[in-house]
This record gives structure tokens, sequence and C-alpha cells, in this order.
């Protein structure tokens, strides 16, 4: 599954913090291990000059599905791919992995361009939407992914 989400996060090793009276590690984190990647987030344009010149992303939809335990004292990796680029909407995806490279949890995101002095909607730069294309290029190359993606743009 690592070659088919091409984009690879820092590894994360559960601590006992991050785990629930089950024994396993508690939904928040999962989301927070995902949302935590900002090196995949500025591939999407997260960079302070993004910011600086008023426009930012906002997530508009998220869906995360729990497919295998993980516990304490074990290594999540968090990989990335785009699926589908629209000149206002980006729709991305990514897997926690673990150390045998099973995919413990899968989350599907949609994000929306804004601008922030109107927090309205709004179209990306085109060299920004050129940038997102060539990257989503490159992530359709690995093949088509085995989960069933339940978003849409």
């Amino acid at each position: 599954m690592k070659e088919k989400f091409p984009y690879l996060g820092n590894q994360v090793t559960i601590t006992e913090d991050m785990c629930d009276l089950n024994g396993h590690m508690n939904v928040i984190y999962y989301a927070k291990i995902f949302e935590d990647e900002f090196p995949f987030y500025q591939s999407l344009g997260f960079y302070s000059d993004h910011f600086e010149k008023g426009f930012s992303f906002f997530t508009l939809e998220m869906n995360v599905r729990y497919l295998k335990e993980m516990k304490q004292g074990e290594i999540a990796y968090p990989c990335f791919r785009y699926f589908k680029i629209k000149p206002k909407l980006i729709h991305y995806g990514g897997v926690l992995l673990n150390e045998t490279g099973e995919v413990s949890s899968f989350t599907e995101n949609v994000l929306v361009h804004v601008d922030m002095s109107t927090r309205r909607s709004c179209e990306m730069p085109a060299e920004t939407i050129d940038h997102l294309n060539k990257m989503l290029e490159e992530h359709n190359s690995t093949g088509e992914v085995e989960l069933d993606l339940r978003l849409k743009i």
C-alpha cells in the first residue's frame, strides 16, 4: 500500500497517553497524526507567503476509517496522495501503516481554497493548480488505490 501513497510522512510512536481505556490508540490521535503532517500540507500550498497574501485552505469534509488497532509502542507511518484537483477544491487521502505495512487507518479529505478577506472559496492561483496537477500525475502513476473512495469533488 505504501507505494500507492507516495508522500511519506514522519513516523509516530504510539505512546501510553495516546491510548484509551480499550488499550488502543484513541480516535482523536489518528486524526491528529494525519493533520500534523505539515510537510505534506506545504505541498498543497500551505506556505507562509500564501497566508501572507491572504489565502488559506479549509477542510470541508473528512472521513476516517479505522481498519486495524494501533497499540502502545507500535509505530505509525503516515503516507499521503492526491486523488483529484479542481480550481477551488482538493481531494486527497492518507493511510497510517503499521511496522509490517498493514493499513491501520485510512482518511479522505476535501479542502477548499479560501480568500481570507472574505472567508469565501476562490480559485487557487494558476501556478498552484499546475503544481498540484503535476503531483497528481505522479501520484496517479502509482496505480489505483484498492480502498473505496467515499468522498467526491
